[in-house]
């Protein structure tokens, strides 16, 4: 996808994952159905990490010149997110992890709109975790993935917003 065209999907998919956040009553913001990783408000925390994630291997990427790139994420940042999509989040932390959003959103596309355009769709050898082999991702793939990340969980919350009123209904 053309790099103007993609950052703009990206644009509106984060606005449709914003809507769909703020139909999450306050009081659903700590609900985990049983057996799943992410409590309704822990989605926001979720999408905030993945977009912290996917900031650091752009920023990776452009750095290293498109070169061979390990993992980005500090150690234990990814089981601190997990602690935190399962805790979910109280009516206060919400609108902080609503302004953390926009930060790394916008930070994700500046970086993504600076680079030159042959690099929008160049691939640079990327290793996501510990022992993995390197995947080749371009700037192109990181924007594809992240909008399709967030549209994924507004029908994710919808459910969940579902499952939490049966719950509270039948309890």
């Amino acid at each position: 996808m053309e790099r103007e065209a993609a950052i703009a999907d990206l644009d509106a998919a984060r606005k449709e994952w914003e809507e769909a956040f703020a139909r999450v009553p306050d009081d659903a913001l700590t609900y985990l159905k049983p057996g799943d990783d992410y409590s309704l408000g822990g989605l926001q925390v979720h999408v905030n990490w993945v977009l912290a994630h996917y900031r650091r291997v752009l920023d990776g990427m452009i750095g290293s010149g498109f070169g061979e790139l390990g993992p980005q994420d500090p150690p234990g940042d990814v089981e601190r997110a997990l602690d935190g999509a399962r805790r979910g989040l109280t009516p206060v932390e919400r609108r902080a992890a609503l302004d953390e959003m926009a930060r790394l959103h916008a930070a994700v596309c500046a970086a993504a709109d600076g680079l030159q355009p042959e690099d929008w769709s160049r691939t640079a050898p990327v290793v996501y975790g510990p022992g993995q082999a390197p995947y080749p991702t371009s700037a192109d793939d990181l924007i594809g993935w992240l909008r399709d990340h967030y549209r994924e969980h507004v029908e994710q919350s919808a459910d969940l917003i579902e499952e939490w009123r049966n719950a509270k209904a039948d309890g």
